[in-house]
């Protein structure tokens, strides 16, 4: 569920308004225009949330990325053959 409201509403009912949040979002309004969203989250989403809205680590995997297909990377196929040999040498 969704709820709107004003900044004025935010200010005088902060603590209902953020408990509301934790079961619908709650988008706050400025001069009846959307301003922010408040989404509630959990300890096991904090760090996920942190990380996707990271531009250094998001930049750090994006260069990763790059490198890994400037040497050739690995395909999946080859990953799963190379596998399957190892586990065949090692049940021998």
């Amino acid at each position: 569920m969704v709820r709107f409201v004003n900044i004025r509403e935010l200010k005088n009912h902060i603590s209902e308004i953020i408990r509301k949040a934790g079961k619908g979002n709650v988008i706050v309004t400025l001069r009846g225009k959307p301003k922010v969203v408040l989404h509630a989250v959990t300890e096991d989403d904090l760090e996920d949330y942190l990380l996707a809205h990271s531009p250094k680590f998001l930049q750090s995997l994006e260069d990763s990325y790059e490198e890994y297909t400037k040497k050739g990377g690995a395909s999946l196929d080859n990953l799963l053959t190379q596998t399957e040999r190892e586990l065949e040498r090692l049940q021998s």
